[in-house]
């Protein structure tokens, strides 16, 4: 009678620090503040920087990603940061300041 194979050792996760999500929900306060202090159109484009960084960091990083940014493939975030940060900084650049508040 043959003996059944051992089951493979399971398979250890990725140990991913949470540091990217704090510095994301660091950024979004920090829009906030910004924007009630220095205006909507300087945390506009704030906001716009910070979504570029961000897609720098997932194009760069190692698979699977920072946690808190890597939602899903590497294009995808990528793109959609990048697509995300040029709208808000065309938008804010090309509204006249009054449409602003």
């Amino acid at each position: 009678m043959p003996v059944p194979p051992d089951d493979p050792p399971p398979v250890k996760p990725v140990h991913r620090t949470r540091i990217m999500m704090w510095l994301a929900m660091l950024a979004v306060v920090a829009t906030v503040a910004v924007s009630v202090t220095l205006g909507v159109r300087v945390a506009l484009l704030l906001l716009a920087a910070v979504l570029l960084a961000f897609a720098i960091v997932r194009a760069v990083s190692p698979a699977p990603g920072p946690y808190g940014i890597a939602v899903r493939s590497r294009a995808f975030d990528v793109t959609l940061m990048v697509a995300g940060a040029l709208l808000i900084a065309i938008v804010t650049l090309t509204l006249p300041p009054s449409n602003l508040g």
